[in-house]
């Protein structure tokens, strides 16, 4: 949390306790790992009515637990509830905040980290997706006998006050989650680490975290020294299989090509080839790539007949500029334009061939890749993304041009690299439409490893659709040493331009469609190869005439 969202969300927890004096060091936490409206308001409330020092001393009685993580998130669980009945009569307005968040805790934007949740700490998602479908109306049967009956007791009883908060708490954990008070502790100078990767929802600066393992500026007890210990790959690898699909490669080659693509700055990074998820494969994740579908296919209805148009109107701007630039060569024929020379030496007869024929040659072959940048942060315009790629495939598709459609993004440590749609496939748009935004966008580890899909068979223009922003939660490795630098801001566009650039002298033209404010960064990337998009319509005439004249250049 940089300071200003800091003070806002301790500002936020001080009205809901009604009082100033007090130094939050909880912090509520959403999916994604930002600052939590809701949670934030609760854990003010909970303040109020239990008082902060003894929601501190509370967090830190389990703070050398090896399973703290998870008493963290059980405890909240607990103080949600009991705060809540007790302050809705008072503040009517908790209970479309609370509906609110439970609607964003199911949203589809935030399924790779619930599915994490699930896998790390599979009670709590089981307790919380219960609850969330009960406070929303929903029906949710996936409980088992014993997680029922967790259920039904994992609550705080309506006589908690500051004095028996510690022991409500910890008899439930007693009975419900296994805890024990004596068990083996951390020795009290090891830096309070996560062996996991738990998603958001809380954020604890503990007294034993010396400053040096913080993040600057930010809370929690997440040192970098230890990140090694936050996936077993194992895991990761299966994870990733059933969200994204089968790895492209076998796994001989898939080691070979990151032991050379994921070198210096992106040494700790891993890097994934995958055509998506197969629909005839179950063990993947049909679930999420059916929902998906699905919301584009919504979108594209909502305003077809101006998506269609755009197409049409794409398609025959090609097609004139490809027939601009056609080249045509003669032969002689018994029929066509006279050859005067030839009629007055030959001997006229029916099979005379003193005509020109004038034949067509198509213009050089080329391949046209669409990139589609597939982070979270485009999550918003995540169906107007992948209905440019569609009317953009279709319109090229249309004019005998081969193309193909990748996306990227960047899961914890592993980029991922999808073929949507392959130079030999239609533009089919339930393909097409299997595009999902969600992770971060390590872009120069992306272009760095686009080359490997290259067969350089003729010229070959990559059209990019990119906010220019790249972001990774991973930092960008320091050589020898130097420190580490966030892959945000300068540090990530040097790094990204550093592989763009070296595409370019590869003869892969770049062209980038910016679906975002980030103009500068446009400019720093690609230089005056890029038109900002403000709405979908434009494709057909701002960004169709500016890749016309690309095309016409390769040929």
């Amino acid at each position: 949390m940089k300071s200003h969202g800091k003070n806002r969300i301790d500002n936020l927890q001080w009205a809901g306790a009604e009082n100033y004096n007090f130094s939050p060091v909880l912090y509520g936490e959403d999916l994604a790992g930002n600052p939590d409206f809701y949670l934030n308001l609760i854990l003010g409330l909970a303040a109020k009515y239990f008082g902060a020092d003894t929601l501190e001393r509370l967090f830190a009685s389990w703070s050398g637990q090896m399973q703290r993580e998870k008493y963290d998130l059980f405890a909240l669980y607990l103080l949600e509830e009991a705060v809540y009945r007790r302050e809705i009569d008072a503040r009517p307005v908790l209970y479309d905040l609370r509906r609110d968040f439970a609607r964003r805790f199911l949203d589809d934007a935030h399924d790779l980290r619930r599915r994490t949740l699930a896998l790390r700490v599979p009670l709590f998602y089981a307790m919380e997706m219960k609850r969330t479908h009960d406070i929303l109306g929903r029906p949710y049967k996936k409980l088992n006998k014993k997680e029922a009956a967790i259920y039904d007791v994992l609550r705080l009883p309506e006589d908690t006050t500051a004095e028996n908060l510690k022991a409500h708490v910890l008899d439930l954990f007693a009975r419900c989650l296994r805890y024990r008070e004596r068990t083996r502790r951390l020795p009290p100078w090891l830096p309070a680490i996560h062996l996991f990767s738990i998603p958001g929802y809380i954020s604890i600066e503990r007294s034993n975290v010396p400053g040096m393992f913080h993040r600057e500026g930010e809370g929690g007890d997440m040192p970098v020294v230890f990140n090694f210990l936050r996936r077993i790959k194992k895991d990761r690898k299966e994870e990733i299989e059933k969200t994204f699909g089968r790895n492209l490669f076998s796994d001989e080659k898939s080691l070979a090509l990151n032991e050379a693509i994921c070198t210096e700055g992106h040494r700790k990074s891993r890097i994934y080839f995958t055509r998506g998820i197969d629909e005839k494969d179950k063990s993947q994740d049909q679930d999420l790539n059916a929902r998906t579908v699905r919301r584009h296919l919504m979108k594209f209805q909502e305003n077809k007949n101006s998506y269609n148009r755009a197409i049409s109107d794409l398609t025959r701007a090609f097609k004139l500029k490809l027939a601009s630039v056609t080249t045509t060569s003669g032969e002689t024929a018994r029929r066509g334009k006279l050859i005067s020379r030839r009629a007055f030496r030959a001997e006229i007869s029916n099979r005379a061939a003193i005509f020109e024929r004038k034949n067509l040659h198509p213009a050089p072959s080329f391949r046209v890749d669409l990139i589609l940048d597939a982070s979270a942060s485009l999550l918003a315009m995540e169906s107007t993304i992948a209905i440019e790629a569609y009317i953009l495939s279709k319109s090229l598709e249309n004019n005998g041009i081969q193309n193909r459609i990748l996306c990227y993004q960047t899961v914890e440590d592993t980029t991922v690299i999808t073929i949507l749609k392959d130079y030999d496939d239609g533009a089919d748009m339930k393909k097409i439409f299997r595009y999902k935004s969600m992770g971060w966008n390590r872009d120069g580890l992306f272009f760095k490893a686009y080359p490997v899909l290259l067969d350089g068979k003729g010229p070959q223009l990559s059209i990019v659709l990119t906010d220019a922003n790249p972001c990774d939660f991973h930092p960008l490795m320091g050589k020898g040493l130097r420190l580490n630098k966030s892959y945000f801001e300068e540090p990530a566009l040097d790094d990204t331009a550093r592989y763009l650039d070296a595409l370019a002298r590869k003869n892969v033209k770049i062209l980038a469609l910016l679906n975002s404010d980030h103009v500068d960064n446009a400019e720093k990337l690609f230089h005056h190869r890029f038109v900002k998009i403000q709405k979908i319509e434009q494709i057909a005439h701002v960004a169709g005439k500016w890749i016309q004249k690309e095309l016409v250049k390769m040929n």
